[in-house]
């Protein structure tokens, strides 16, 4: 193996991420690669660290070793502008996004040896750098044993699409950042402005008009590069604290994608079927031809699949003193026995990502014809959700954190119609739909027309249910139901449970029980 260390000497790490107001959190692969071919550049080009740096950005990328991290509320700063064209003593401001590090250092453990030569090099390269990022963000950097490293953090894996996308070097990427450095003209500039203070009269003027000449703009600038190419990370997964496991149906929070409305009109509940539709359909254009049957749902010769598959459910505005409902974002959620499916995850991997790994905005739109013109009736933009997510619908954890007793956002669509003493009759079917979705059957049943949650109403408020034939059951009700052990989501029951129909969301602590009918 091949491991780099890195020290932030201050403590804290200043680097902007792909949001302008958030800081990067671990260090980029491609932001060290960067900083190293920087110290490259300012120090001669020395052919063997070119070397180096050439077998470097030609490895997979590596695992890093990370801790968690504060973040600083950011703050803006007033400095002199830089462009020739603002007015003199014009200050513009710019914010510093900073994190404090739990720990102050940092491994990237690539898994090929790199030759003894090349170890060499990248030895001496390493005490060329002098910062990871912002110029405050001093560092040291070393070539570490690897007996010495910790465990990393963060795994690479090209398939992660639960995971995060961090910037990486690729073969041609020290090109690319040679010619954005301009090392040439820099230096040329530097040249000749060092011959202009030592010279006087005629060839002063002289090469004052030949440094206007060839540089009308004035001294080059070295501007902001950026790596095109993103890999998937996913964090390691810890061990559960001793003690006893939650119970999960087909789904669990380690394989659910989390998609943020950016752009679009306010909807509803009653519009999961058209949003969880609109998702699904996105989903299985990017797949192409090759259209998993664990994400469409049907078999090869287009009858249901009998395999717990993709569902796309609502992430509504629910459960809170001014809650009405309005949906926020759409998650996709799928089975643990598709995690080893690389064809599954290479299609909704398109869907999210696009040539370079890099995120892709999600559209979404319903349209109708009238007159022979199809016009839109909403129109949606939807990106990934980071950990720093605001909106407690957005975050994953309110929707799966374990409880023992859960009811209803959506309403629980039942397999099949119930017989003449309907009250127990419902709560029977309920029960079966629980173990349908791969849960355990809840010791008490709740059965109300309206959810126990505040924002949400009637269920029969909401479109029917009607997919997958006429004859089939389209009797649907809200619930609310207890275990006898702890239940980690997210929970979906009910035969609408692949289309958003049947969520549910932990209400109560352990003590507190349900009323059954």
């Amino acid at each position: 193996m091949t491991t780099l260390g890195i020290r932030y000497l201050t403590g804290h790490a200043v680097a902007t991420g792909v949001a302008r107001d958030r800081a990067e959190w671990p260090p980029h692969p491609g932001r060290v690669f960067m900083a190293m071919a920087a110290a490259y550049f300012e120090t001669g080009g020395d052919p063997e660290e070119r070397k180096a740096l050439e077998w470097l950005e030609a490895q997979e990328p590596p695992r890093i070793c990370a801790s968690g991290c504060h973040r600083r509320s950011l703050v803006g700063a007033y400095v002199p502008a830089n462009d020739k064209v603002t007015m003199p003593r014009r200050r513009q401001e710019r914010t510093f996004p900073t994190v404090r590090p739990e720990r102050d250092t940092v491994f990237l453990t690539w898994d090929t040896e790199a030759p003894t030569e090349i170890r060499g090099a990248l030895e001496k390269l390493c005490g060329k750098v002098t910062r990871i990022g912002h110029s405050s963000s001093l560092a040291q950097m070393w070539l570490a044993e690897d007996a010495a490293t910790p465990e990393a953090e963060w795994l690479p894996d090209d398939l992660a699409i639960e995971g995060e996308r961090f910037r990486t070097a690729e073969r041609g990427s020290l090109q690319y950042l040679e010619r954005e450095f301009n090392g040439a003209a820099r230096a040329k500039y530097a040249e000749m402005a060092e011959a202009l203070e030592a010279a006087k009269g005629k060839e002063k003027t002289q090469l004052k008009k030949t440094m206007a000449t060839a540089f009308p703009e004035g001294e080059p600038r070295v501007p902001d590069p950026k790596l095109a190419r993103w890999a998937g990370y996913v964090p390691r997964r810890s061990e559960r604290e001793a003690g006893e496991k939650p119970l999960t149906g087909f789904f669990d929070k380690e394989h659910v994608v989390v998609l943020g409305m950016v752009q679009g009109e306010r909807l509803g509940l009653e519009s999961t079927l058209q949003l969880t539709g609109a998702l699904r359909n996105a989903a299985m254009k990017a797949a192409g031809e090759s259209l998993p049957e664990l994400l469409s749902g049907h078999a090869a010769d287009g009858s249901p699949s009998g395999k717990p598959h993709v569902a796309f459910f609502p992430l509504p505005f629910v459960d809170a003193e001014h809650a009405d409902g309005h949906v926020l974002g759409l998650a996709i959620a799928i089975p643990r026995v598709a995690e080893q499916d690389a064809e599954l995850r290479q299609a909704i991997g398109a869907l999210l990502f696009g040539r370079n790994g890099e995120e892709n905005t999600v559209c979404l739109w319903r349209a109708f014809s009238k007159g022979g013109e199809g016009r839109a009736v909403w129109h949606w933009h939807l990106q990934r959700t980071s950990g720093e997510e605001t909106r407690a619908a957005l975050r994953i954890r309110q929707w799966t954190k374990p409880s023992k007793v859960w009811a209803s956002v959506t309403p629980v669509v039942l397999h099949h119609y119930p017989k003449k003493n309907r009250e127990n009759s419902v709560v029977e079917i309920v029960g079966e739909a629980f173990e349908s979705a791969g849960l355990p059957r809840p010791s008490r049943v709740a059965v109300q027309p309206v959810s126990y949650f505040r924002g949400v109403g009637h269920a029969l408020e909401m479109p029917e249910f009607s997919e997958g034939g006429e004859r089939l059951c389209r009797y649907q009700t809200h619930v609310v139901v207890e275990f006898e052990r702890m239940v980690e989501g997210p929970v979906l029951v009910g035969r609408g449970r692949f289309r958003g129909y049947g969520l549910c969301r932990p209400v109560r602590g352990e003590d507190e029980q349900v009323d059954s009918d």
